[in-house]
C-alpha cells in the first residue's frame, strides 16, 4: 500500500475513533475536561485566533453560520436557511434565533461586521484570505476598494446576502471556519480595542464561555444559550507549557485528560497505560540561506541538495516518520479536504555526489568561500538531532564539507532565520500550521511571515493566483506548482514527514480533532 493510501485510510480511522466512539454516550457527561497546550492564548478574538490554543478556545467558545460535526461534515448551526442565485454567485442567509452570553440577540449584522472586520486591512486577521471567494474581499483586505464594494450587505436583522467571485461548492466549510464568526459590534466598540483580550472583553455564542482566564489556565463553563445541542462537558479548562514528561505523567495521574506530547514520547505514554493518535501533519525540509557568501551562488544550492544520501537518512528513521518530496503535508487543509485528496505524486530527487561535488568546487572557486564551519540548525530533540548528524554527515562525504549541527528552540530557530543569522536549517514546516495554503504563503517575497530572505517575483506570481483562486481543484494545482518551484530551484529541501501525537486517558471518547482548522472540539466529550 502507497504511503499516501497509508496515511489517508490512518486518518479516516482517527477521525471515526475521536470523534463518533461515543458521542451518545450519556453516563460520561457533565464531567470537567482538561487538556495541556504548549501555547498560552494572548487573543481569544476568533478574527485573531493563530495559535492551536486560541483556535481551540474559538472553536469550543464561538458557532458561526454552519459547523463542523463529528463526521467531518458541515452543518447549519445560526443559519436558519440560505437560497442561492441561479448563477451561483448570490447567497442570502436567514440568521437563527439565538443569543449571545450575555443574552444580546445575535443579528445578521453580527454576520456583516464580523466578515467585514476579518477583511479590514487594520485587522490584521491571520486567516483572511479563507474569506477570498466574496467579491472584491482581496481586493478590500489589500487596501485597493473601499467596504461598501465588498461583496456583503445587510438584508434585515435577520437576513444578509454574500456575493462570491465566482461559483464555489463548499460554501458551508468555509463559513464554518473562525474569520466567518459573527462580532456584535456594539460590544466590540464599548471594548476599546481590547476585545478578546480577557474574559470581560469578550461574548461568546458556541457551546461554552470563558468563565475564568489566569496566566495557567483558562476555564471555559457550559454556555445555557448555545442555540445547538448542550454540550456534553460541564468545563473545559486549558493550562499551559507543561514538559512532555509531564503531561504523561499528568494524563496518568488524572490531572488533565489530554495534551499533545512529543512524538518520541508515544511508546512511553503508552506504556503508562495512555491511549495514542499520531497524525502526520509536519515536513521537514532544509532550508538554506540565500544571502551568504558562499550560498548566494546557485551552484552551492544545488551541490547541497543533490549531495543528500536520503537512503541512509530513511533507514535511521524513528518509527512513524516517513520520507517525503513535498513541501505541503498531505493532511493539511485546503478547502476542507486533505491536500492529498487533490495532490498525492511527487517526484523523487536521487543521490548525485560527483555533479554535486564539481558544483560544489566550482561554486569555492566563484565566491572564495565554503561551507567548512557553518552551522545546520535544528529543533533540539533527540530525533530532529539524528537526521541533523545524517544531514552533516551526506555533505562532509559527498562535498568535503565540514558542517556543525546545532539544537534550539523553535522560537530561537526562526528569529536566527529571521536576523540572518544562519547558513543553513532542519525547518519544521507545517508545525503550528493547519492549511496547506499558509504553509507556503510563508515563502512569498512581502508576507509578514517570510522570516527566510527567499525572494522571486515567479513563485510570488502562482501564490498569488492560488490564493484568488476560488476553485479547489485549480488552486491545488497552483500550490503544487508553487512547491515544486521552491523545491527545484533549491531553495528549500524536503526530507521527512513526522507525526503530531495526542495523548489521553484510555476513557476519554468524543472528542474531535480537527487538523485542517488545527482545533480541538469538546462539545461532544465525555468520560
Amino acid at each position: 500500500m502507497s504511503y499516501f493510501k497509508r496515511i489517508t485510510a490512518l486518518l479516516l480511522s482517527l477521525i471515526t475513533v475521536i470523534g463518533l466512539c461515543s458521542c451518545n454516550y450519556n453516563p460520561g457527561a457533565n464531567k470537567i475536561i482538561s487538556m495541556d497546550t504548549e501555547n498560552e492564548p494572548k487573543n481569544i478574538d476568533p478574527q485573531l485566533a493563530s495559535s492551536q490554543s486560541e483556535l481551540t478556545i474559538a472553536r469550543n467558545t464561538m458557532t458561526g453560520l454552519f459547523r463542523i460535526n463529528e463526521k467531518g461534515n458541515a452543518e447549519k448551526s445560526l443559519c436558519e436557511e440560505y437560497k442561492v442565485s441561479s448563477d451561483g454567485l448570490t447567497y442570502e442567509f436567514k440568521i437563527k434565533e439565538a443569543k449571545w452570553s450575555n443574552g444580546d440577540d445575535i443579528t445578521a449584522d453580527d454576520f456583516v461586521f464580523g466578515i467585514t472586520r476579518a477583511l479590514t486591512p487594520e485587522t490584521k486577521s491571520p486567516f483572511a484570505y479563507t474569506l477570498f471567494f466574496i467579491k472584491n474581499a482581496e481586493q478590500f483586505n489589500n487596501g485597493d476598494v473601499g467596504e461598501n464594494e465588498l461583496g456583503i450587505s445587510l438584508i434585515d436583522t435577520k437576513s444578509f446576502k454574500l456575493v462570491l467571485n465566482k461559483k464555489i461548492n463548499d460554501i458551508e466549510y468555509r463559513l464554518a471556519d473562525m474569520p466567518s464568526m459573527p462580532c456584535n459590534r456594539d460590544f466590540f466598540n464599548k471594548c476599546k480595542g481590547k476585545y478578546g483580550l480577557s474574559k470581560k472583553d469578550m461574548l461568546h455564542c458556541g457551546p461554552f464561555y470563558v468563565s475564568n482566564w489566569t496566566d495557567k489556565y483558562i476555564k471555559m463553563s457550559r454556555n445555557s444559550e448555545y442555540v445547538g445541542e448542550k454540550a456534553k462537558p460541564s468545563t473545559l479548562t486549558m493550562t499551559f507549557n507543561e514538559t512532555a514528561n509531564k503531561k504523561i505523567d499528568a494524563i496518568k495521574k488524572n490531572v488533565i485528560d489530554i495534551a499533545i506530547i512529543e512524538s518520541e514520547k508515544e511508546t512511553a505514554a503508552k506504556e503508562a497505560g495512555l491511549t495514542t493518535h499520531s497524525i502526520h501533519n509536519t515536513v521537514w525540509a532544509i532550508i538554506i540561506n540565500p544571502n551568504t557568501k558562499i550560498t548566494e551562488n546557485p551552484l552551492t544550492l544545488s551541490a547541497m541538495t543533490k549531495s543528500i544520501d536520503r537512503h541512509s537518512i530513511e533507514d535511521a528513521l524513528p518509527a512513524g516518520y516517513s520520507m517525503f518530496s513535498g513541501l505541503i503535508a498531505p493532511e493539511l487543509n485546503l478547502c476542507g479536504n486533505k491536500y492529498s485528496h487533490y495532490i498525492n505524486e511527487y517526484s523523487q530527487s536521487s543521490l548525485q555526489a560527483k555533479e554535486a561535488k564539481n558544483e560544489y568546487m566550482q561554486a569555492i572557486k566563484e565566491t572564495g568561500s565554503s561551507l567548512n564551519g557553518s552551522t545546520l540548525l535544528y529543533v533540539n530533540s533527540n530525533q530532529a538531532g539524528n537526521m541533523a548528524i545524517k544531514i552533516a554527515a551526506s555533505w562532509q562525504s559527498n562535498l568535503d564539507a565540514y558542517i556543525n549541527t546545532e539544537g534550539v528552540t523553535f522560537g530561537e530557530m526562526k528569529k536566527r532565520i529571521k536576523s540572518g543569522n544562519y547558513t543553513v536549517a532542519l525547518y519544521p514546516i507545517g508545525y503550528e500550521i493547519s492549511d496547506a495554503e499558509t504553509a507556503l504563503q510563508q515563502f512569498i517575497s512581502y508576507d509578514k511571515n517570510n522570516i527566510f530572505g527567499i525572494q522571486n517575483e515567479y513563485f510570488d506570481s502562482i501564490m498569488e493566483k492560488a490564493q484568488s483562486e476560488a476553485d479547489a481543484n485549480k488552486k491545488a494545482k497552483l500550490l503544487h506548482q508553487a512547491e515544486n518551484f521552491l523545491i527545484e530551484s533549491n531553495y528549500v529541501y524536503p526530507v521527512y514527514i513526522s507525526p503530531m501525537t495526542i495523548a489521553t486517558t484510555p476513557n476519554l471518547n468524543g472528542y474531535i480533532f480537527d487538523l485542517y482548522r488545527g482545533n480541538f472540539d469538546f462539545s461532544n466529550t465525555v468520560k
